[in-house]
């Protein structure tokens, strides 16, 4: 069964909330989600050449700094020695890596203005998704227990899951929206079953309960 086309909705998170939410994960999920935005990321970096000082750049990891608030605990840092909310990993050609801040594409890699402002948009707008999953999950979202098992069992018959869908199951995680929505239509189609029709047929009376009937009319 074809599976809907997954839209992206802005969702925006306030700091303190984002990191409440992040830090109430099991390591299991964190481990997932972490995993579906290094897929996320380096597919996005895939969709543009990124040539800068006569190299071309690939990206190698990316890493998030849950601990941006609170500067007591470690951080990530740019190879400048600026602190950073999110650091990417990148390597050329001769395999030398960089760690850098999406700002600083420009500045120590020459990666040009326009393709690193790309590259800013849209690394927002994943962004956007990733704080649409953490409110989804502070409301408790998903596919219930019954829904969780039935899934896993039929998982195959449906086509086209984005990647991380299963894994999302697996670790108790919402899908997305629509492959949720496609989800529980068919486990409600599987299981529905139809409540017999009970009908009430009307007694005859006989010819003895007639003359009883009307004796004293």
């Amino acid at each position: 069964m074809p599976v809907t086309k997954q839209k992206t909705k802005k969702v925006s998170l306030t700091k303190q909330r984002r990191a409440e939410t992040w830090h109430q994960l099991t390591s299991e999920q964190q481990a997932v989600i972490q995993k579906h935005i290094r897929y996320e990321q380096t597919s996005l970096f895939m969709n543009h050449e990124l040539v800068g000082h006569g190299r071309h750049w690939s990206l190698v990891a990316y890493h998030e700094n849950f601990n941006y608030e609170d500067t007591h605990k470690p951080q990530l840092y740019c190879d400048c020695g600026r602190r950073l909310k999110y650091q990417y990993v990148l390597a050329n050609d001769l395999g030398e890596e960089i760690k850098l801040g999406i700002t600083h594409f420009a500045d120590h890699i020459g990666i040009s203005e326009p393709v690193a402002r790309q590259l800013q948009t849209e690394i927002h707008q994943l962004n956007f998704g990733l704080d649409e999953l953490l409110q989804r999950i502070r409301r408790h979202a998903g596919l219930n227990q019954e829904m969780r098992h039935w899934f896993i069992d039929h998982q195959m018959a449906f086509k086209n899951l984005p990647p991380q869908t299963v894994e999302f199951i697996l670790q108790n995680l919402p899908p997305e929206r629509e492959v949720q929505a496609d989800i529980v239509r068919a486990f409600k189609k599987a299981t529905y079953v139809k409540k017999p029709r009970t009908h009430h047929k009307k007694s005859k009376l006989d010819k003895n309960a007639w003359q009883e009937l009307f004796r004293d009319i």
